[in-house]
């Protein structure tokens, strides 16, 4: 019985111990990674909001100069507030980027701007660089 007892418990910890939950699969970042060099590990997702004055036309670009390093999957949009979406409310843009199977790093550069507005510097600008280990 105590074979078993013990058996039994050193099976459950360590199933404990591999359980996805215990295991971080996203990172959230936002602008205050601004200038900062942050370390993400071999095919990690991780996701930036920011806040973009999407109702005076503005979005934010993201350009990324190794996209073997770092690949960005999507956009997204939500309030910044929860409940009711109003027209001019704040709202957060949401990148979802994922690290690729080699190590290697590469900077990240995002500006808020207007698309159409070709000579006009943007409102805002973040730039980070990223090490995949």
């Amino acid at each position: 019985m105590r074979k078993y007892f013990f058996t039994l418990t050193v099976i459950i910890c360590f199933l404990y111990g591999c359980s996805e939950s215990s295991i971080p699969t996203e990172t959230q970042l936002n602008s205050s990674v601004n200038g900062k060099s942050i370390n993400i590990l071999k095919n990690h997702q991780f996701l930036l909001d920011l806040e973009v004055h999407a109702d005076g036309g503005y979005q934010w670009d993201c350009e990324i100069n190794d996209t073997k390093v770092i690949m960005q999957d999507s956009v997204n949009f939500r309030p910044k507030y929860s409940g009711e979406i109003k027209p001019g409310g704040a709202t957060i843009e949401t990148f979802y980027f994922t690290s690729g199977p080699i190590p290697g790093d590469c900077t990240i550069n995002l500006i808020e701007h207007r698309g159409w507005e070709k000579n006009i510097p943007p409102i805002n600008t973040v730039q980070f660089h990223v090490v995949v280990k």
